[in-house]
């Protein structure tokens, strides 16, 4: 079981993945090339915010200064990430559902926001 925040947010953008990837392969009727659109799209999104928060809590119990410069560096990291796996998924994958891998990342995307939406209910 995953405790900590960070962990259950990445499995719930796992989790939407997934479900995104279901719902894309009944709509498309087991289209390959939408369900691999979703995945990769959905990737896009997990792979830069695991790189974030292996970053931005690399270091624990800090003071506050370098606190916020860990996150602003897992900013930098996770944007730049972002932009070179869409560069090399559309340079690498010819003919890919656009529908499939926005829909992808916006379905992990919304991984982070749901779980402060959760949060905040509780």
């Amino acid at each position: 079981m995953v405790r900590s925040p960070v962990g259950r947010i990445l499995f719930l953008q796992m989790q939407l993945i997934l479900g995104a990837v279901l719902l894309g392969a009944i709509l498309s009727r087991g289209s390959t090339t939408v369900i691999l659109s979703i995945l990769l799209g959905g990737f896009i999104a997990w792979v830069p915010a695991f790189a974030y928060s292996r970053v931005a809590f690399a270091r624990r119990h800090v003071p506050p200064g370098q606190l916020l410069l860990a996150h602003f560096k897992a900013e930098a990291v996770k944007i730049a990430l972002t932009a070179l796996l869409f560069g090399a998924v559309l340079m690498c994958f010819n003919g890919l559902s656009v529908a499939g891998l926005f829909g992808g990342y916006i379905a992990s995307a919304s991984g982070y926001w749901l779980g402060l939406l959760n949060k905040i209910e509780k």
